[in-house]
């Protein structure tokens, strides 16, 4: 299988002349010479299959759309964790097609904002995950926002992932079908009653996600892997 890259706003066509990171990452760490061939995608639904030159370039040999983006949107609000856990669960949500995340800080969290430094090391993390998925963009990583701010700018259905709902199941509310959701999801110590009254009040639709306690790197897993069964 040919190597994949994403490279937001590249140009597929012709002789295409590879960013100085990207070069170096192709021809030093790949080892990859000329007449190789790699995939290259532009992160706005176009890839194309290219052959690299001995000036180092690489040519496009043929352009299609990309195949691995979800048919729904969806878009998800963390509450941010700490360290490793975080940075796992940023991984398996490109994978599973995730469009964009936005870290939540609720009153629960027990980390506080991270870095701009750690930021860009989740950003690395979302691009080398999509790469390797065969997606054809990479999800966009938001600022982190307070609780407050983050529920106010959310697209699409709205759903608020509580541990105290006991009726209103997330299967349920995917059967509506939306082309574009939000998912919230909480901290290790679970939502205030003022944060869950405050999430209702702006059009979040509280569901359940079953019976059992899920850790607060699991929960959205769960809601993008039934997101991508439901929409195949």
């Amino acid at each position: 299988m040919e190597p994949r890259l994403i490279i937001p706003g590249l140009s597929l066509s012709g002789s295409v002349r590879l960013p100085p990171e990207e070069e170096r990452h192709i021809f030093s760490a790949l080892r990859m010479r000329e007449n190789d061939r790699l995939i290259l995608c532009d992160g706005n639904g176009l890839e194309a299959l290219c052959a690299l030159t001995a000036g180092r370039e690489a040519v496009v040999l043929e352009t299609y759309a990309s195949q691995g983006e979800p048919a729904a949107a969806t878009h998800l609000y963390p509450s941010l964790s700490k360290g490793e856990r975080f940075e796992w669960m940023l991984q398996k949500a490109a994978e599973l097609g995730v469009v964009s995340i936005t870290p939540v800080l609720s009153k629960r969290c027990v980390t506080g904002l991270p870095s701009g430094e750690k930021l860009t090391r989740y950003r690395r993390i979302l691009r080398s995950a999509s790469e390797q998925s065969g997606r054809g963009s990479v999800p966009i990583l938001r600022n982190p926002l307070p609780f407050e701010d983050a529920i106010e700018a959310a697209p699409g259905l709205r759903l608020f992932c509580y541990e105290e709902e006991r009726t209103a199941t997330l299967k349920a509310a995917l059967a509506e079908n939306a082309a574009e959701l939000s998912v919230l999801t909480g901290p290790e110590g679970g939502y205030t009653p003022e944060e869950a009254a405050l999430a209702g009040q702006c059009g979040w639709k509280p569901v359940s996600l079953g019976n059992t306690i899920l850790r607060c790197e699991t929960a959205p897993l769960m809601v993008l892997a039934a997101v991508r069964y439901i929409c195949m």
